[in-house]
């Protein structure tokens, strides 16, 4: 055998034994354990939230075709909030607390009646701050 081919065969055997030696080292093996365990635990938590996170909205969809919203919640927090801005209103009102309660009756019996007219249909509702467009025409 040429010296080089020789040589070469040397180089090739050094090569093989050195990865041997590197594929059984059980520090390698142990970190790379390690590492695979910690990359699992992530995957498998990053799974568990996508999970819940689409399992609650798929709930919550259901919950909405089935009529069963949480609306009654939202509305009383709605109608909460209007009565304390009426009662802030009326504590800082720059009138008197009579004017400001006849002020008040007024604006609720014209809502009332505007309503009880559109609730019966016996008239078309028109506010009065919407023009109804015949200018002329």
């Amino acid at each position: 055998m040429p010296f080089g081919k020789r040589a070469r065969a040397k180089q090739w055997a050094r090569f093989a034994m050195k990865i041997g030696l590197f594929l059984t080292d059980s520090k390698l093996w142990t970190a790379v354990n390690e590492q695979m365990k910690e990359r699992a635990s992530d995957l498998r938590d990053s799974v568990r939230e996508s999970y819940k996170d689409t399992s609650s909205r798929l709930e919550d969809a259901q919950d909405a075709l089935r009529g069963r919203g949480h609306w009654l919640g939202h509305t009383t927090s709605f109608l909460g909030g209007i009565g304390i801005g009426i009662g802030l209103g009326m504590l800082l009102a720059p009138v008197s607390g009579e004017e400001a309660r006849s002020a008040i009756r007024g604006k609720a019996a014209d809502v009332k009646s505007k309503v009880s007219d559109f609730a019966r249909g016996s008239r078309p509702y028109r506010s009065s701050s919407i023009p109804t467009g015949t200018s002329g025409d």
